[in-house]
């Protein structure tokens, strides 16, 4: 992963923009210290967006609770609670 500082970025933002649109991923970091990472839009970017989703987490929790104690909700149930954790988001 190429590594850019914030300085950079800004003066070179449409070229980094074109790369990264073409699959290269960077590193931003400010005074050496690694702050973001600029990643192209994919299905594996939607998964860590997803993964970091407040009602997602909430989700995910409550289903390994259910699968601890042998329990597993059907698909309209999931549904249902994913939309309340969203609701209170």
């Amino acid at each position: 992963m190429a590594t850019i500082g914030v300085r950079e970025l800004k003066a070179k933002a449409s070229d980094i923009l074109d790369r990264t649109e073409a699959g290269e991923p960077f590193l931003v970091t400010r005074r050496g210290r690694p702050i973001a990472v600029v990643l192209p839009f994919n299905i594996g970017t939607v998964d860590l967006i997803l993964a970091r989703a407040p009602s997602f987490i909430k989700l995910r929790e409550t289903a390994r609770g259910e699968y601890k104690r042998g329990r597993t909700l059907p698909w309209s149930d999931v549904k249902a609670v994913a939309s309340k954790a969203e609701a209170s988001d």
